[in-house]
């Protein structure tokens, strides 16, 4: 994906697993890894903050944001929560085919645990950024 679009539906793939961002629907609050099934809690809604450079990343089926329960920092979880959490999403350095998601401001990118574990259900969390393929992410149309 060359461009991404505000009001745009998505879904986040990651580069190394091939899994993808996934709400979890055991608890509608963990964001996780998981194989990809069509699901509305797979599928995200980009808007571009109108007065900055970040983004807002919605769940299609619930309406939760990917946020952060606390301050950006290395192995804090990712959830969906009703509070907006801003990001700066672009493209990697070492391959502009795909895309690293920071907390706005932040060296701190998401990151599937466990080096890109893809065993379903494994957390996705905030790492800083290093060049596993683990904390690249593919963004298609959902």
């Amino acid at each position: 994906m060359s461009n991404l679009e505000s009001g745009g539906i998505y879904k986040l793939i990651n580069a190394q697993a091939g899994n993808c961002v996934d709400l979890s629907g055991g608890d509608n609050t963990s964001i996780i890894g998981f194989d990809y099934h069509g699901g509305d809690n797979q599928k995200w809604r980009f808007e571009k903050l109108r007065d900055g450079p970040g983004w807002v990343i919605q769940n299609v089926g619930t309406g939760k944001f990917l946020s952060l329960e606390d301050t950006a920092r290395d192995g804090i979880q990712v959830l969906g929560t009703s509070d907006p959490t801003q990001w700066d999403v672009r493209p990697d350095e070492q391959d502009p085919s795909v895309y690293r998601i920071f907390a706005l401001n932040t060296p701190f990118n998401l990151d599937l645990s466990d080096h890109g574990n893809p065993t379903p259900g494994t957390p996705i969390s905030l790492w800083g950024a290093w060049e596993g393929r683990n904390q690249c992410w593919r963004i298609e149309n959902a």
